[in-house]
């Protein structure tokens, strides 16, 4: 890059007089969320049967505070810290695009919206969308539209010299999860899978027979929509901020998003408490409520828990005006000690997730030996043929997990690993869907092996969460910028890939002339759906990551989405004799081009190792 002033871009860029367009966003971000603190006061719905009062004005207030406090405080500090207000409007814009999807049920059926922040039905007549329904619509809308202009501020400030950098020169360019430790980059993750779990429990509890309260899987599309739009921009947001290399965007981020989750998960338990007669809080708003609330106080926490791992390292300077022999031989002794003792971290984190990989398989297979069901006495178990793909997903993580015992092989092992734990998850979901449509039938209830299946998941989930850590601790110690940049062929084919196992994974597998297995066409969907899109979803991430990654990570994590794939696909050969007249669905071949597309990516991801090396 050119140091002559004005001879490039990056000095424009560079230089101080360039306006970032941050205060502009947060002006937007900033009237979107009066325009959504003011709808309840405009009036949401209209009819004889909405009460507006009560549990409204409290839930209404915290909902308004949650929602302005973001843009806000991004307008406050846009002059002197525009990358962060950039990061504040980016998280909290990601959770509105799903808050504008769950205003759209104000207009399709007001009354299944259960939106006691705006209001609460008190007869079964019709409710009309009021204007507040249009301006809260606006309103989320402009929080959206203030997201994507936070996203190009922080593009635009990643131009600037400076970004990235931390007080020790070892930590400069290091993902914000490096530089705020281990533990709570766990606990940050776990917050934000927690806070998706949450949506899937009840919202409130009620014996109100106007006020219904149905589970996720059986809600309106507008409102299952959009709630799922909410916890996928939850773990979008918490991982782009772990990844980021600014300190200031991930701690913005993760506040905006945080504060986000709780104006939808926090707004339903105050409205809940204040409901009073024969409506009270749920626990999944609950438990929501406290994960949106862990995010909140980490993002606000980072700058402290960078600022005291980056004190206690070594300054560069240290090592550049060491004067003597004798101290450049002891720094470098003491660097390699700092070495070995960071390798012996990654081992030992290696170690820990395949431990866990292991038990999760052993589990997974003890739950498919023991009954799912518990039948009347003298009806023999009937076969569940998903079994069959949980065993499959289990072999296979156990093949895998082997590899994170192998010294100088784990780090390769690693990403793949930390793609196949989504398919023991996918198993579970399928045999569970089963589980539960069986006990529809009077005197038929879950059996032990249903117990132990779900806790296989959540193991495959802790294991997930163990290979990030481990992946977390490998990345400290390796200059990645040798290796940085997308490269354009895995990006393109391994996307193109990655994108046809997603719509695989939505689509029917196979189908016959009264049954097709699980999709997205029919609503509304199983437990099974979720746990397929999980796979795919997974993919179309792998392969994202892979394409920036160091070309051998590069290559495992490509390697096994395609075997996760495979495991998908799998299910047609293992479980279609449900049916006699089963025929191949266009979920199985989309999903087939998938696997080779991923394999041709992987392989042109090898050869750039093999290259480099």
């Amino acid at each position: 890059m050119s140091t002559t002033p004005g001879t490039t871009s990056q000095a424009r860029i560079d230089d101080p007089r360039v306006k970032s367009g941050a205060p502009l966003a947060a002006v937007i971000g900033l009237l979107g969320a009066v325009g959504v603190a003011a709808s309840p006061v405009v009036g949401v719905g209209s009819g004889r049967g909405v009460d507006t009062t009560g549990a409204v004005t409290s839930a209404a207030l915290f909902a308004a505070v949650c929602t302005i406090v973001a843009p806000l405080v991004a307008l406050l500090v846009s002059g002197r810290r525009p990358a962060m207000a950039g990061g504040l409007l980016a998280g909290i814009g990601a959770v509105s695009l799903g808050a504008a999807i769950l205003d759209v049920q104000l207009f399709v059926d007001a009354i299944d919206a259960n939106r006691l922040d705006l209001f609460r039905p008190i007869s079964a007549g019709s409710i009309d969308a009021g204007p507040g329904a249009y301006l809260a619509l606006a309103g989320h809308g402009l929080l959206v539209v203030a997201g994507v202009l936070g996203l190009m501020v922080v593009h635009r400030e990643s131009e600037r010299d400076g970004y990235g950098s931390a007080r020790a020169a070892e930590f400069d360019g290091r993902s914000v999860g490096g530089r705020i430790g281990a533990w709570p980059t766990a606990l940050l993750i776990l917050a934000a899978v927690v806070f998706v779990l949450s949506l899937f429990g009840p919202s409130f509890s009620s014996q109100d027979p106007i006020f219904l309260v149905k589970p996720l899987v059986d809600s309106a599309s507008a409102t299952a929509v959009g709630t799922g739009l909410v916890g996928v921009a939850v773990l979008v947001a918490v991982a782009a901020a772990l990844t980021s290399i600014s300190l200031p965007v991930g701690s913005g981020a993760l506040i905006g998003v945080g504060l986000g989750a709780l104006a939808v998960s926090g707004t339903r338990v105050m409205a809940g408490f204040a409901a009073g007669d024969r409506i009270g809080v749920g626990s999944g708003s609950v438990v929501g409520a406290l994960a949106a609330v862990v995010i909140v106080v980490i993002g606000v926490s980072a700058p402290y828990l960078a600022s005291r791992r980056e004190t206690g390292a070594i300054p560069a300077e240290s090592v550049v005006r060491a004067p003597t022999k004798t101290t450049k031989g002891a720094l470098k002794a003491a660097m390699v000690a700092q070495s070995r003792a960071a390798q012996a971290r990654v081992d030992r984190l290696h170690r820990v997730a395949g431990a866990a990989a292991i038990i999760t398989a052993a589990v997974a297979g003890v739950g498919t030996a023991l009954p799912v069901l518990s039948l009347p006495e003298g009806i023999p178990e009937p076969s569940m043929l998903s079994s069959r793909l949980v065993l499959l997903a289990a072999a296979v993580l156990l093949l895998a997990a082997l590899g994170l015992f192998t010294p100088g092989r784990a780090a390769v092992v690693r990403p793949a690993v930390g793609v196949l734990w989504t398919t023991v998850v996918m198993g579970v979901a399928a045999v569970m869907q089963s589980a539960v449509i069986a006990t529809d039938v009077p005197g038929v209830g879950l059996g032990i092996g249903a117990f132990v299946l779900c806790g296989a998941a959540f193991l495959a989930a802790a294991t997930g969460l163990l290979v990030w850590l481990a992946g977390s601790a490998e990345r400290e110690d390796v200059d990645t910028s040798v290796d940085g940049g997308s490269r354009g062929l895995v990006l393109l084919v391994g996307g193109i890939g990655a994108v046809a196992v997603l719509i695989g994974t939505a689509l029917p597998l196979y189908q016959g002339d009264t049954y097709t297995a699980a999709s997205v066409l029919e609503w509304p969907w199983g437990v099974d759906v979720w746990g397929q899109l999980l796979v795919g979803v997974t993919v179309v991430i792998a392969a994202v990551i892979a394409a920036s990654a160091r070309p051998s990570r590069g290559a495992a994590l490509l390697i096994g989405s395609a075997v996760a794939a495979l495991v998908y696909v799998s299910e047609w050969p293992l479980t279609s004799s449900r049916i006699s007249d089963a025929t191949v669905g266009v979920g199985a071949i989309t999903a087939a081009t998938g696997i080779v597309l991923l394999l041709v990516a992987a392989f042109s991801s090898a050869r750039i190792s093999e290259t480099d090396a």
